[in-house]
């Protein structure tokens, strides 16, 4: 589309003027054309200076995720090679599935300036008001379905990491999925696949992140226990280059992930807030509580009963009951 590709091309010259001129030898169109695509960015909230005899700048972004945008900021090679947008889904992992199914490419992105059905664990819902970032990633990992767990792992680490380096803020994973900062939720994830009983076929990895959303817009509920990023610093975020930064990570961590998984878990294990503290998981079995004490292989959280007995749990919902001596501190924390 002309229009993309102009805003692209504003994108990437952003300090200087570009005449229309310029623009419509570029794009082989009238400049007539150029200017009816401008006055439509205009329309969509991009702030565009025009000055007679000098063209066109781009001056400001508005807080909306476009395709060109996203592919002009992106340095991941395979994370985002193919993006699907969509202003609202009822889930952006329901659709990444079936296009993972489709045969879509390893890498491929789907994402939704807002959910109507966006999904939690244990049949939960997410709420996914505007502003935030609701991101599904097909993903082909030649690992067996147990293995599967730890592309969760490296997803969270991906999450934490892209919030300390972009914004400096000390993010931690409280197991098996959530990201937290100064103990309140941020950001989770859904990992859901499809399988045989030997091989992961395909497997869709699903991030939610409160990103541009205010505390005050949560209801008192959840305001006890979540958080944003636009809270944490004080300040808007960019979520295009804050994205940008997210696929960076998960393709590194991914890419990791299937050469050394050990490396991987000492990594999660260095950003988490859950071993050392005593714990109840909720899971479809029932309650168990007792003390973390890390996590398996295949990333499992390991529960020492009060009686002395271990449980490795595979999935679940970790609620902190109390401290157990000094928490864990991760990489970076002060």
């Amino acid at each position: 589309m002309n229009k993309d590709a102009i805003l692209k091309h504003l994108l990437l010259e952003k300090k200087r003027f570009i005449s229309g001129a310029e623009l419509a030898g570029k794009f082989n169109i009238s400049r007539t054309a150029v200017w009816k695509h401008i006055k439509a960015l205009e329309r969509e909230g991009f702030g565009i200076e025009g000055v007679p005899s000098r063209g066109y700048r781009l001056v400001t972004v508005p807080d909306v995720l476009s395709k060109s945008a996203i592919t002009q900021g992106r340095s991941a090679q395979m994370m985002g090679r193919e993006i699907h947008l969509f202003r609202e889904l009822a889930s952006t992992n329901t659709v990444a599935m079936e296009l993972a199914r489709d045969n879509a490419p390893e890498g491929a992105v789907v994402l939704a300036e807002a959910q109507t059905g966006g999904k939690g664990r244990l049949g939960r819902t997410w709420i996914s008001p505007a502003g935030n970032l609701y991101v599904s990633v097909v993903l082909r990992p030649n690992i067996s379905p147990y293995r599967a767990p730890l592309v969760t792992l490296a997803g969270a680490i991906a999450v934490a990491w892209a919030i300390r380096k972009q914004l400096g803020i000390q993010a931690n994973i409280k197991w098996p999925n959530d990201i937290m900062i100064a103990n309140k939720k941020v950001a989770g994830i859904l990992t859901e696949m499809s399988a045989d009983p030997d091989r992961v076929k395909y497997l869709v990895l699903g991030i939610g992140i409160n990103v541009n959303v205010e505390r005050e817009a949560l209801t008192p509920e959840i305001r006890l226990l979540a958080t944003s990023l636009i809270s944490e610093t004080g300040s808007k975020i960019d979520r295009v280059a804050f994205l940008n930064a997210l696929l960076t990570e998960l393709e590194q961590w991914y890419t990791l992930l299937l050469e050394d998984d050990a490396a991987v878990l000492r990594e999660w294990k260095s950003l988490n807030m859950t071993t050392g503290r005593r714990v109840a998981v909720r899971s479809q079995d029932g309650v168990i509580e007792g003390l973390a004490r890390g996590i398996d292989r295949e990333g499992r959280l390991i529960i020492e009963l009060d009686g002395g007995a271990v449980h490795n749990v595979a999935s679940g919902d970790v609620t902190i009951v109390k401290e157990e001596g000094p928490v864990p501190r991760g990489k970076g924390q002060e």
